[in-house]
C-alpha cells in the first residue's frame, strides 16, 4: 500500500509546541493546575516516556498516512470457512449535524427542513445543495487488505489543513474546558455562572471540574478502531460502534473502571452519562445495539498512539497509577466467528446497573452541566483548529470583566428614543416604563397593546445590568418575523461587533434590511464565520433570535447546546409568551424552574392558568396599572358584533367604496384567504394577499405592502390574512373582519385594530366583526371553548370594548386548565441524550419546504456560493408546499428540500393546492 504524501504543518503549530514547552516547563497539578505533572509511572508501557502535555504533542503531529508494508500482512481473518467481517458505514467522528465537529457520517440527526408556516425548525446549519448521505453495508472479504493504521487520528483534515491526531485533539478539547470553566483552583467568570446556572452550590465547583477533566480525557477513547480511522483519513470504511458507545463501553469495562477508581472524587457514572452522550445520540436501546449480522471491528487499543500516548495523557491528568486492563481482543462484535470480544454482557450490565441508577438518580444537575460543558469543550475544540484558530480566542469572548454594563444598554436606548425622535414618535417615558426599572429579576410582565412594553423591558434590563453586570443580552421570540423587527427596532442600534440576529434566515433578512440613508446600512452585522457553526455567535452581546436558538437544548438541539455558554451569562428578555404552543411553553416553564439566571416574560393578555403556572415557576407577576397605563387600558375601542359569513363580503364593498377605511380580513386558512383576494380584484383597490405560503422573497415583499397599507394615518386599503397577523405586524385597521378564533387568538387580531392612541381619539373606536366559517378546518371545539360566551360578553357592553374589558372577558370564558407540561428531554432523559429539535415545538408536518422547479438551477447556485453575500440569498426560493400535492425530490437538492410544481404559484397569491396557470 502506497505510503500518504506528507502533509504541511497546519498555521500556528509553531506557537502551539512553544506554549506547549512552556507549559511542560511550568508543569500542572492533576486535574489541570500548575504544579508538578505525575508522569504517569506505571501507567503501561511508555508511560515514563510522557512528561507533561508536549510529548503527546510531539508525537500528535506525526504525519497521518499508511503504512508502506506488503499488504498481505495486514489481512482480514475471517471466521470459520473464510467468512469476511462485515463493517458498517461511519456513523461518528466528530460533533452532531450543524455542529463545528460534524465529519463524514454524522449528518443527517437533525430534523430537516424549515417549517412550511415560516415560524419552525430551522434547516441545518450549513446545509447545502446535494444529495444526501446514503448509509450502506460494506462487506470485507477474509482476503482484503486493511491500511496499517500508523497514527490515530480524531479529526479528518478540513480543506487547506491537516488532520488532527486523537491526543490532539483530546488536549484541544481539554484546553477548551479550562479556557472556558477555568482550573481546579481558580475558576473563570463562565466557571463560575455555569454552576449557579445549573443550581449547583460553589462548593461543588471542584467536583464539577474534576468530573468535566476526566469526560474530556476518555470522550473519543472509542475512536481507537479501524474503521472510525479509515473514515478518518479518507478511505472507505464504517463503523459496528459509534465512537461515543465504544468509549463508554470502555470506561464501563472492569479493568478500566478498577483503574479510575482511584479518583474517589470523581462521579465516574457522571463521567460515563457525558461521554456517551456528549454527540446526543445514546439512548437505552441506541446504546451499541446489535443488527445480528455477525459484523466485527478492529479495535487498536494495542496501538503506541493509544496505549502509551492517550492512556499516559489520560494518566498523567488523573494522578492515576498503573494501567487499564483493557481486553486484549483484536476484534470486537456480536456473536459469530469473526468475534473474538463479544460486548454483549458487558453493554447490557451498564444498561441494567450504572447507566439505569444514574438515570434514576433524584438529582440530574451534575450530570447535565457535566454534559453540556463536555459538548461546548467540544465543539470549540474541534471548531477552533479547523477554521485556524488557537484555542485562546475563547478568552475574548467569555471576559472576566462582563461586556454589558449600564453604560452598554444606556447607548442602545438612547440611539432608539434619537430615531424615534427624529420620527416625531417620541415624548418621554411614561409612568409604566419607569416603574420597569425596579421589576424583579424574574418577572412576568402584561401590559396592554400600544403600552410601550419594549422599551419597558429594555429599562428592566438597565435595572438588571446596573445590579449585576452580565456577558450577554438576549431577547426571544416565537418567530423569525418577531426576532427579524426585534433586532431592526432595537437590537441593531448596538455597535455592529455585538449585534446579532439570529435564526434560520437571519443572512437573508439582513441583506438589505435598512435604507442607504439609515445610518445602520454601513454596518456589517454579519461579519461572522459560519464554518464555526453555532460559535460563531459567541463574540455577540446583544442578540434577538427565535426562542428555538436558544431554548431548543431543552430537546437536546445540538446547535442550542453550543449556545449554553452564552444563556449562562445572560439577562434574557422572552416576548409574546401567549403564542407558545404546548411543547414551547413546556420548555419555558422547564427552563425556568431548573435554571438560574434573569428572565422577564411579555404580553398583552395570557390566561390564568398560564399566568399560574409561570408563577409557580419562579416569575413575579407584574400587572402594572399606573395612571397612564390604566388610561390606555381603559379607552374604548371596539365595536364588537357577529355577522353570517354572506354578508362579510358587502361589508368589505361598502367600507372600501367609502374610500376611507382601512380594512384587514383575517381568516383561518391559506386557500380561503387566496380565493378571497381572488374575488376581490374588482375592487377600486387591489387587495393584498398575505400569509405563509410564499417564497421567502415574495412573502417579505408581501409583508412590506400590508404594513405600509394598513398604518394610521394611510388611506383606504384591504388586506386579506391568516393568523401571520396575530404578531410582528404593526398595523392599524379601522375594520377588522375575522373568522372565529381562539380567544387569545381572536384578541391578537383585534391589537392590530385602533392600535394607537391618536386614532383612537380623531376617530372613536374601530369595527370588529366576527363571524364562523361554513367549514373550520383548523381549530377544534376544544380551541374554540368559551368564544361564543366571549364574544357576547363584548357585544352587551354598554360601551365599546376596551383592552381592560378584553382581560376580563378572557379571565372570565378563556381555558380554566392548563395542559400537562410535557416532559422536557433535557431534564428527564437521565443518562442519555439523543437529538430531537423538531420536538421542541408542536409541529404538523401539513407543508413542505421546496424550490419551485424552475429555480432549482438558481438556488444550487445560490447555496453553494463562496459568496456569503449570494449564500445569503438562497433562502428567498424557498417556498412552503402542502405535503398533500406531493413535491418531488430533486438529486440537486438536499434531503430536506423538495421541487414544486410552478404552475401553482403567483407571486401576488403565492401557492395553490391546484395549478392556476
Amino acid at each position: 500500500m502506497v505510503a500518504a504524501p506528507r502533509a504541511a504543518p497546519g498555521r500556528g503549530d509553531s506557537e502551539r509546541v512553544a506554549a506547549g514547552q512552556s507549559r511542560a516547563r511550568r508543569g500542572r497539578r492533576p486535574g489541570g493546575a500548575r504544579g508538578a505533572v505525575g508522569g504517569g509511572a506505571g501507567a503501561g508501557p511508555g508511560a515514563g516516556e510522557l512528561a507533561g502535555d508536549v510529548q503527546a504533542r510531539r508525537r500528535a503531529r506525526r504525519v497521518p498516512g499508511h503504512d508502506p508494508r506488503p499488504a498481505d500482512r495486514t489481512r482480514c481473518r475471517g471466521g470459520a470457512g473464510g467468512a469476511g467481517v462485515r463493517v458498517r458505514p461511519a456513523c461518528g467522528g466528530g460533533a452532531a449535524a450543524g455542529g463545528p465537529g460534524e465529519r463524514r457520517g454524522d449528518r443527517g440527526v437533525r430534523a430537516a427542513g424549515v417549517r412550511a408556516d415560516g415560524r419552525g425548525v430551522d434547516p441545518p446549519s450549513g446545509a447545502r445543495a446535494g444529495r444526501p448521505h446514503q448509509d450502506r453495508l460494506r462487506v470485507l472479504p477474509a482476503s482484503h487488505p486493511e491500511g496499517v493504521v500508523t497514527q490515530l487520528l480524531a479529526k479528518s483534515a478540513p480543506p487547506g489543513g491537516r488532520a488532527r491526531t486523537l491526543v490532539e485533539h483530546t488536549l484541544d478539547v481539554v484546553e477548551a474546558a479550562e479556557a472556558l470553566f477555568g482550573f481546579a483552583d481558580r475558576s473563570t467568570r463562565l466557571g463560575r455562572e455555569w454552576v449557579r446556572f445549573f443550581r449547583l452550590d460553589q462548593t461543588q465547583w471542584s467536583r464539577f471540574h474534576a468530573n468535566l477533566l476526566a469526560a474530556c480525557l476518555f470522550h473519543d477513547w472509542g475512536k481507537a478502531n479501524q474503521g472510525m480511522q479509515d473514515v478518518l483519513a479518507g478511505r472507505s470504511g464504517g463503523q459496528l460502534f459509534r465512537h461515543e458507545h465504544l468509549s463508554v463501553l470502555l470506561l464501563g469495562h472492569d479493568g478500566v473502571e478498577r483503574w479510575v477508581c482511584q479518583r474517589s472524587d470523581i462521579d465516574w457514572d457522571v463521567v460515563l452519562g457525558a461521554v456517551g452522550s456528549h454527540h446526543l445520540k445514546f439512548g437505552d436501546q441506541s446504546f451499541a445495539p446489535d443488527d445480528g449480522t455477525g459484523a466485527a471491528v478492529r479495535v487498536l487499543f494495542d496501538h503506541d498512539d493509544f496505549r502509551r500516548d492517550l492512556v499516559s495523557l489520560t494518566a498523567a491528568r488523573l494522578q492515576l497509577s498503573g494501567a487499564p486492563a483493557i481486553p486484549a481482543p483484536r476484534y470486537w462484535g456480536f456473536g459469530g466467528g469473526t468475534t473474538t470480544f463479544d460486548p454483549t454482557e458487558l453493554r447490557e450490565g451498564l444498561r441494567d446497573g450504572r447507566l439505569r441508577r444514574l438515570s434514576r438518580a433524584p438529582d440530574q444537575r451534575m450530570l447535565n452541566a457535566v454534559r453540556a460543558a463536555l459538548i461546548a469543550a467540544d465543539a470549540a475544540g474541534s471548531g477552533l483548529p479547523r477554521t485556524g484558530r488557537r484555542i485562546d480566542w475563547i478568552g475574548g469572548q467569555f471576559p472576566e470583566t462582563p461586556g454589558c454594563d449600564s453604560v452598554t444598554v444606556a447607548g442602545v436606548i438612547d440611539r432608539r428614543i434619537a430615531d424615534l425622535t427624529s420620527r416625531n414618535k417620541w415624548v418621554h417615558w411614561n409612568e409604566f416604563q419607569n416603574q420597569c426599572e425596579t421589576l424583579s429579576a424574574r418577572a412576568l410582565l402584561l401590559a396592554p397593546c400600544g403600552a410601550g412594553k419594549t422599551l419597558a423591558a429594555w429599562r428592566w434590563i438597565a435595572g438588571r445590568v446596573k445590579q449585576r453586570p452580565v456577558n450577554r443580552v438576549l431577547f426571544l421570540y416565537p418567530t423569525r418575523a418577531t426576532a427579524t423587527e426585534g433586532f431592526k427596532d432595537y437590537v441593531s442600534w448596538a455597535p455592529e461587533a455585538d449585534a446579532a440576529l439570529m435564526h434560520g434566515t437571519a443572512g437573508y433578512d439582513l441583506n438589505g434590511m435598512f435604507a442607504v440613508e439609515d445610518p445602520r446600512a454601513k454596518k456589517a452585522f454579519t461579519t461572522t464565520d459560519p464554518r464555526l457553526f453555532a460559535l460563531q455567535h459567541w463574540p455577540k452581546r446583544i442578540v434577538s433570535a427565535t426562542v428555538d436558538q436558544f431554548f431548543g437544548f431543552m430537546a437536546y438541539g445540538y446547535g442550542p447546546m453550543c449556545l449554553l455558554p452564552v444563556l449562562a451569562d445572560s439577562v434574557i428578555v422572552v416576548d409574546e409568551v401567549h403564542s407558545f404552543d404546548r411543547s414551547m411553553f413546556s420548555a419555558l416553564l422547564g427552563f425556568l424552574s431548573a435554571f438560574d439566571v434573569p428572565v422577564l416574560c411579555m404580553t398583552a393578555t395570557l390566561p390564568e392558568p398560564r399566568q399560574k403556572q409561570l408563577v409557580a415557576a419562579g416569575l413575579t407577576l407584574s400587572n402594572p396599572r399606573p395612571d397612564d397605563l390604566k388610561t390606555i387600558a381603559d379607552t374604548p375601542r371596539y365595536r364588537v358584533a357577529r355577522v353570517n359569513e354572506r354578508e362579510v363580503e358587502d361589508r368589505i364593498r361598502a367600507a372600501v367604496g367609502s374610500g376611507k377605511r382601512r380594512v384587514l380580513w383575517v381568516v383561518n386558512q391559506v386557500s380561503r384567504a387566496q380565493a378571497i383576494a381572488a374575488r376581490l380584484t374588482d375592487l377600486s383597490l387591489s387587495p393584498i394577499c398575505y400569509h405563509s405560503r410564499f417564497k421567502l422573497d415574495d412573502r417579505v415583499k408581501r409583508h412590506q405592502e400590508t404594513v405600509k397599507a394598513i398604518r394610521a394615518g394611510e388611506p383606504a386599503a384591504v388586506a386579506v390574512t391568516t393568523q401571520v397577523c396575530e404578531m410582528s405586524l404593526d398595523i392599524d385597521a379601522d375594520l377588522l373582519v375575522t373568522e372565529a378564533c381562539p380567544i387569545t387568538s381572536l384578541i391578537q387580531r383585534m391589537g392590530r385594530c385602533r392600535r394607537g392612541r391618536d386614532e383612537v381619539t380623531s376617530k372613536g373606536p374601530g369595527e370588529v366583526l366576527i363571524y364562523a366559517p361554513a367549514k373550520e378546518r383548523v381549530y377544534s371545539s376544544d380551541d374554540l371553548a368559551g368564544l361564543d360566551g366571549f364574544i357576547s360578553f363584548l357585544i352587551g357592553l354598554p360601551s365599546p370594548a376596551s383592552q381592560a374589558d378584553l382581560e376580563i372577558g378572557l379571565d372570565r370564558f378563556g381555558p380554566k386548565g392548563a395542559d400537562a407540561p410535557k416532559l422536557n428531554s433535557f431534564l428527564a432523559s437521565g443518562a442519555y441524550a439523543e437529538a430531537s429539535e423538531d420536538s421542541f415545538r408542536d409541529i404538523e408536518a401539513f407543508n413542505v419546504s421546496a424550490v419551485l422547479a424552475s429555480e432549482v438551477g438558481a438556488y444550487v447556485t445560490a447555496a453553494e456560493s463562496k459568496d456569503c453575500m449570494t449564500r445569503a440569498k438562497a433562502p428567498g426560493f424557498v417556498v412552503p408546499v402542502p405535503r398533500k400535492l406531493r413535491p418531488v425530490q430533486d438529486p440537486r437538492l438536499p434531503h430536506y428540500l423538495f421541487a414544486a410544481d410552478d404552475r401553482h404559484y403567483d407571486p401576488q397569491t403565492g401557492y395553490w393546492d391546484y395549478p392556476i396557470c
